[in-house]
């Protein structure tokens, strides 16, 4: 067996010659890994339910702290093999049913045969579920749209660089907004109309090193479950959808325990055990850590491009959690997340020496405390109370000159260069701009639920408790003014106030209460779930009450119809700031701001669920998603100064009239409720499921038809986010027992953009009042007109599309033991056949060969290309 696995190892790199390195990695270890299976031990057994003795379908089993597992089969029976001698932790768990755990010990060649009963579970959480993905939605549980990750699979799925909320990229109605950014656009919805909870604590901007990865730490996340539309009466304030993460319990059967986990963005430790003092509970402590910033910035210092003391984009972040069982009644939970994330880069100690030299800096933070008191006074009534505070803050300057790209092509760009000529005599852009945030909520919050004998009653009231405050400021020189306007033009984004000092606080609570009632109308058939909220909005000073209702019936055992509908609400606050598109200033006067509205959603969704057996799923859903009284910026009539072309040389400015003064509506930076949309689509999702040792793969297919607009001034403009096709494949095959090969495809139809209608000349003001205008010219080359783009008028906004997106990413995972040690060496490659994945187009003013008006040259800017990364990870 061993010699034919050496010889394996020998033809991988013909074979896979994109995993050659991992083939070596894998080879060295391979002697040590076939002592381990020529003693390899098994365990095996069946799972029932202890009051009646019947088998459990599709309960999980895992030995605790390795990659080691199984899920048992319609008999309850499961088997795990090929596990080195040794001690382990079997752990059993299911929904509804108490987790059972047993120390096993292990020799060579032994096979263990075991047969577990386990207790149905006296109390059903008010909050989701923690499940394993495999695990089926009970047909009594009448919520829509619900999808489970199992945090294996965050980290395994290829291109997802092991982060959550990548991973969610794949599930239908899910889109991402370009390769580097892991935000979530859920049914022409923006990411701030996403409500996400961590160990039911409401979390702002989840995100690490300024977008690319999320705050969720894959190493420690015990359940990610997301509802994308029909969410129930308990969640509330957000439009679209809910992201409930729960971070794991620490192990309890020793006192310590480590993993080591390397990736291309972070380095990851976690260390956990049993609580000191012979204490009922455990403890769990992780870090991460960028390191590439550590070697990248030493060598670029060295080589003279760029100055001072460097810090490329990093973060460091610390999780921490103790769970302690003081009594079989009570139970506390502490938990604590701090965050860091810092970029420094000077280019040149003064821009204005030379062009294209940029100036940045930031420092964020983002910091979580809770704690929570679990409480059983009876079997079936269980209640929590939780208590948080979150910190979100952060300082920021940027400062850059650009050479101006409207004045000169990059032929002549390189011909002045050759010339010698000073680059402080161009024409150039200049931006100078700083802004602080910060954000604080203490949040206190308490929920009960009471499972009768066909009811689950859910009721909670709480209470957040928020300060915000900003600063902002930023000015720019005439050829940067008019390139902001132009993206404000082609709805790049919103309104962005130059020279004004923007510092405002802020200070408002916010308080809701809720009930909802999963009844079991018809045995075991029809389950309905009617729910209402109350919410009350301190800054606006306005209540809201909320009806939802959720109803699911049992055609058959594998045939189940559910559907949703509700009213949902949402508040203005800058803590929704980050996630926007658009800039609010809340500090015009509290008369107006009491003036304003929430924002409403209204949710229809219907969808069917079908078991074609107890490995395949069909999933169809439809959903319309109505949006009223969406914040939007306001228009106020400003003036404006044009030119009239009279013939001639365009570039002369004799062609052209004076600048003359015309009225134009401008947006603001002033919130109003005079914005409204929709959202509807069908989905189609088929999975397959392994659910025993002997299964090799498993994954899914979907398949997204959507639309999205918004609505105002009589317009309809496609959300920045509507794409009309989106494709998903997953897949995940075990080509033996040592090695895994994970696929991931994607194909979206393109997003909509605003492309120019042709060029006008720029005209600048001469003074500081803005009284005297006058086209701006290039007096180096010989005194022409710089022209700028002209993206038309509110009609022209996104009305083209990008090409359409696709990318293939393929992921190879070898597991290797070594004594109690596990490893896993990977190699990931991002966009395996390397499409240029279009994100937008630079445009270009270009001489016209034939003489007249200039050209427009339009160039795309890539997402991605091929990109192989290499990963470890090591338990012991």
């Amino acid at each position: 067996m061993c010699a034919l696995l050496k010889q394996m190892f020998k033809r991988l790199p013909q074979k896979f010659i994109a995993i050659g390195f991992l083939a070596i990695l894998v080879f060295y270890s391979s002697t040590a890994w076939c002592a381990q299976l020529n003693g390899s031990a098994t365990v095996k057994g069946t799972v029932t339910d202890k009051s009646d003795r019947q088998a459990l379908e599709g309960t999980t089993v895992v030995l605790k702290g390795t990659s080691y597992g199984a899920i048992t089969d319609l008999n309850g029976e499961f088997i795990i093999e090929a596990l080195p001698s040794g001690e382990y932790l079997l752990q059993v768990s299911r929904i509804g049913y108490k987790q059972y755990e047993r120390v096993i010990q292990l020799t060579n060649n032994q096979t263990l045969s075991v047969n577990i009963a386990i207790v149905q579970s006296s109390v059903k959480s008010a909050t989701i579920e923690v499940i394993a993905s495999k695990e089926r939605q009970k047909q009594d549980d009448p919520r829509t749209s619900l999808y489970r990750i199992e945090p294996m699979q965050s980290k395994k799925l290829a291109g997802s660089v092991e982060d959550v909320l990548r991973s969610l990229q794949t599930i239908p109605g899910v889109l991402a907004q370009n390769d580097f950014s892991s935000q979530i656009f859920v049914r022409g919805s923006g990411p701030d109309q996403n409500l996400m909870i961590m160990d039911d604590i409401e979390v702002f901007n989840p995100y690490r090193l300024y977008g690319v990865i999320s705050m969720f730490n894959p190493e420690t996340v015990s359940s990610v479950s997301l509802i994308t539309g029909g969410f129930p009466a308990k969640y509330g304030d957000r439009l679209s959808a809910v992201l409930d993460v729960s971070n794991r319990d620490g192990i309890s059967t020793s006192p310590f325990k480590a993993e080591i986990n390397a990736s291309i963005i972070d380095a990851n430790i976690i260390t956990e055990g049993k609580l000191p003092f012979d204490m009922e509970g455990s403890w769990l402590i992780s870090s991460r850590r960028t390191y590439y910033d550590l070697i990248i910035g030493p060598i670029l210092k060295d080589a003279g491009l760029v100055e001072g003391d460097v810090a490329f984009p990093n973060f460091f972040d610390i999780q921490s959690k103790i769970a302690l069982q003081i009594h079989p009644m009570h139970r506390l939970v502490f938990n604590a997340v701090i965050g860091r994330d810092n970029v420094d880069v000077i280019t040149a100690e003064r821009e204005s020496d030379r062009p294209d030299s940029v100036n940045v800096g930031d420092d964020s933070s983002n910091d979580v405390f809770g704690a929570a008191w679990h409480f059983t006074p009876k079997k079936h009534i269980l209640n929590k109370f939780v208590v948080s505070h979150y910190i979100n803050s952060g300082d920021s300057r940027f400062s850059g000159t650009f050479v101006d790209d409207q004045a000169y092509t990059d032929d002549v760009l390189d011909s002045l260069e050759k010339a010698g000529i000073d680059p402080a005599l161009l024409a150039f852009k200049a931006v100078d701009s700083e802004s602080s945030f910060e954000f604080k909520k203490i949040s206190i919050d308490n929920e009960l639920s009471i499972n009768l004998e066909r009811h689950l009653i859910e009721t909670g009231i709480g209470a957040d408790f928020l300060n915000t405050s900003i600063f902002f400021y930023i000015t720019a020189n005439e050829a940067a003014r008019a390139e902001i306007i132009n993206a404000q033009d082609r709805g790049t984004f919103g309104n962005i106030p130059l020279d004004e000092v923007i510092t405002q606080s802020t200070s408002y609570y916010r308080a809701h209460a809720y009930i909802q009632d999963r009844y079991e109308a018809i045995e075991n058939k029809l389950f309905v779930q009617p729910g209402l909220r109350l919410d009350y909005y301190r800054l606006i000073n306005k209540w809201y009450l909320a009806p939802r209702f959720n109803v699911s019936y049992a055609f058959a055992p594998q045939t189940t119809l559910r559907s949703a509908w509700g009213i949902y609400y949402q508040s203005p606050g800058y803590e929704k700031l980050i996630d926007q598109n658009s800039f609010f200033d809340l500090s015009v006067g509290d008369s107006f701001i009491k003036s304003l509205k929430a924002e409403q959603a209204i949710h229809y969704v219907v969808g069917l669920d079908h078991w074609l057996d107890n490995q395949w799923q069909l999933k169809l859903e439809g959903y319309y998603k109505e949006f009223n009284n969406l914040l939007i910026q306001k228009k106020e009539t400003t003036t404006e100064y044009e030119v009239e072309y009279l013939g001639g040389d365009p570039y002369s400015v004799t062609s052209w009239t004076f600048p003359f003064a015309v009225s134009d509506k401008r947006l603001t930076s002033i919130p109003i409720n005079e914005g409204d949309g929709d959202a509807y689509g069908i989905e189609i999702l088929l999975e397959k499921r392994r659910i025993n040792k002997t299964d090799r793969f498993n994954g899914w297919v979907s398949y997204a038809l959507a639309f999205a607009n918004r609505h105002r001034d009589d317009l309809t403009i496609p959300f920045n986010y509507d794409q009309r096709h989106t494709f998903n494949l997953v897949f995940d095959y075990k080509i033996n027992s040592w090695l895994d090969l994970g696929i991931r495809w994607r194909y979206g139809s393109g997003f909509p953009y605003t492309p120019p209608v042709g060029v006008k000349p720029r005209v600048v003001p001469l003074d500081e009042e803005e009284t005297v205008w006058a086209i701006q010219r290039e007096t180096l080359l010989g005194d022409k007109i710089i022209f700028s783009m002209d993206y038309g008028d509110e009609e022209n906004q996104n009305s083209k599309r990008l090409p359409a997106y696709h990318r293939l990413d393929i992921r190879f995972t070898a597991h290797v033991g070594m004594g109690k040690a596990m490893w896993q060496f990977y190699i990931d490659i991002i966009n395996a056949y390397n499409n240029q994945n279009v994100i937008g187009y630079q445009y270009d003013v270009v001489p016209n060969p034939s003489g007249g008006f200039p050209l427009i040259e339009r160039s795309e800017q890539a997402m991605l290309p091929i990109f192989p990364t290499l990963g470890v990870n090591l338990k012991f």
